[in-house]
């Protein structure tokens, strides 16, 4: 997977637009590109964070004749006055044929999804995952370790435990296939079987 894309960020900011159906505000718009390139779309100092004003402009461009009008603002204000923007029928064309980036880098620009950072990235960096991915049994590992690479307290509650296990699995099987997407599934499905989760 590249590291950069390498396409300007209008036209990334209109394949954003593009995944949220055509129309949307400028704060959905830009937590859109910034789930789908976080590396592009964030604070250099809060990286977890989109960045509104980067998306502006480049809405602003993707107006613009040199860019061949991709984006224009919705039918005037809707809801609570919040201005809307919406692709073209040219956005719509340059948005398909720029569908192949989106499938290109997988989930995003990075595999870096707000889920993967605040679920995976902690199962993959614990002592339980990388002990259990070097053969160690899941009985040996023990609960506590097991929640703890859930980021859970071993007394957290049934109902808390099979939602975090639920919200795991889904962002698991989010990840593109490797051998890391494969262990994280196998470990979730044998420390819930082995501690009766």
């Amino acid at each position: 997977m590249k590291s950069e894309i390498d396409l300007p960020k209008t036209f990334l900011v209109v394949i954003a637009l593009g995944e949220l159906g055509g129309e949307a505000d400028v704060e959905a718009i830009a937590i859109k590109a910034h789930e789908l390139f976080p590396q592009v779309f964030s604070w250099k100092t809060r990286p977890d964070l989109p960045d509104k004003d980067v998306v502006r402009a480049h809405l602003s461009e993707a107006k613009k004749k040199k860019f061949g009008q991709l984006v224009a603002d919705a039918d005037q204000r809707k809801g609570k006055g919040v201005k809307r923007y919406a692709l073209t029928a040219t956005g719509a064309a340059k948005v398909s044929q720029l569908s192949s980036v989106v499938d290109r880098y997988g989930v995003g620009g990075s595999n870096r999804t707000e889920n993967f950072r605040r679920i995976i990235d902690p199962i993959l960096n614990s002592q339980a995952f990388i002990e259990f991915t070097g053969g160690a049994a899941m009985s040996d590992i023990g609960r506590d370790r097991y929640l703890e690479a859930l980021r859970m307290f071993p007394d957290a509650g049934a109902y808390l435990i099979s939602s975090r296990l639920a919200r795991a699995r889904n962002a698991a099987q989010a990840m593109p296939e490797s051998r890391d997407k494969q262990g994280v599934i196998q470990f979730l499905g044998e420390g819930r079987d082995e501690f009766g989760l």
